[in-house]
C-alpha cells in the first residue's frame, strides 16, 4: 500500500479524527495479587474511532489507523449491531465509512455497540474531556530497560494481540514502551502484567472504559 498511513486524532479545535490516548501502564505492571480481571464483556469502552466496510467485507469494522486514499483502506475488528443506515456516512466505490463516538463491549473478537453511535457533530467536545487526546500516564518502572527491550515490547504485544494493538514506540526518556491500542482489554492488561517489569508499558488506547 502506497498510501500514507496517519493516526486518528480528535482535537477540540478540528474535530477530525481521534487517537484518545490513556496511560494504564501503572496498573499494567500488576500488584501480584491474585485478584481476577473483569470478563471483557463486562467492560463498555467508548471512544471516538472510524467504523468502516469494505467492498468485500461483510461486516463494519473498527479502524484506528486509516490509509488516506479515497475511499479510505483500513481494517480492524467487526463490529455487532451496526446499522448504516441509522448513521450519516460517506459512500464511495461501494466503502461506507465515517468517525463516530461509539459505545460497546468486547469478547476478544468482535466489538458489540451498546449505545446509539454518535457523529462528531453532535457533540460538544468542550463538555466531553474523555474523547479529546491526552498524553499517556508515566508510571515508574520498575526496571531499566534499553530501548531495544522497550521496543521488543512493543513487537510481542503486536504479535500477541493483532487485533488490538497497532503499534508503540520506546519512551526511553521515562524508561517504558508507549504502545498505541485500540482497547485494553483484561486479557491484554493481564499479559502485560504477566510478562513484563511493573511499570514498564504505558497503554495509550483509541476506546476506554466508560465512566
Amino acid at each position: 500500500m502506497n498510501a500514507l498511513t496517519t493516526w486518528q486524532r480528535l482535537l477540540p479545535v478540528a474535530a477530525l479524527f481521534t487517537l484518545a490516548a490513556c496511560g494504564q501502564g501503572a496498573d499494567a505492571g500488576g500488584s501480584g495479587d491474585d485478584t481476577a480481571a473483569p470478563a471483557a464483556e463486562d467492560v463498555v469502552y467508548r471512544g471516538s474511532i472510524t467504523v468502516y466496510q469494505g467492498v468485500e467485507r461483510d461486516s463494519a469494522e473498527l479502524c484506528a489507523v486509516v490509509a488516506e486514499s479515497y475511499p479510505p483502506q483500513c481494517s480492524g475488528p467487526p463490529v455487532a449491531g451496526w446499522d448504516w443506515d441509522a448513521v450519516e456516512h460517506e459512500e464511495a466505490q461501494g466503502v461506507r465509512w465515517g468517525t463516530y463516538v461509539v459505545a460497546g463491549t468486547f469478547d476478544g473478537k468482535a466489538f458489540t455497540v451498546t449505545e446509539d453511535p454518535l457523529t462528531l457533530d453532535e457533540i460538544d467536545l468542550a463538555e466531553h474531556p474523555e474523547l479529546q487526546y491526552a498524553e499517556p500516564e508515566i508510571g515508574d518502572p520498575a526496571e531499566e530497560l534499553s530501548g531495544a527491550e522497550l521496543q521488543a515490547i512493543t513487537d510481542e504485544l503486536v504479535d500477541r494481540f493483532p487485533a488490538l494493538v497497532f503499534g508503540g514506540y520506546p519512551d526511553e526518556a521515562a524508561g517504558v514502551a508507549v504502545v498505541d491500542t485500540l482497547l485494553v482489554s483484561p486479557e491484554l492488561e493481564a499479559y502485560a502484567a504477566e510478562h513484563f517489569p511493573e511499570d514498564a508499558v504505558a497503554f495509550a488506547p483509541v476506546l476506554r472504559p466508560a465512566e
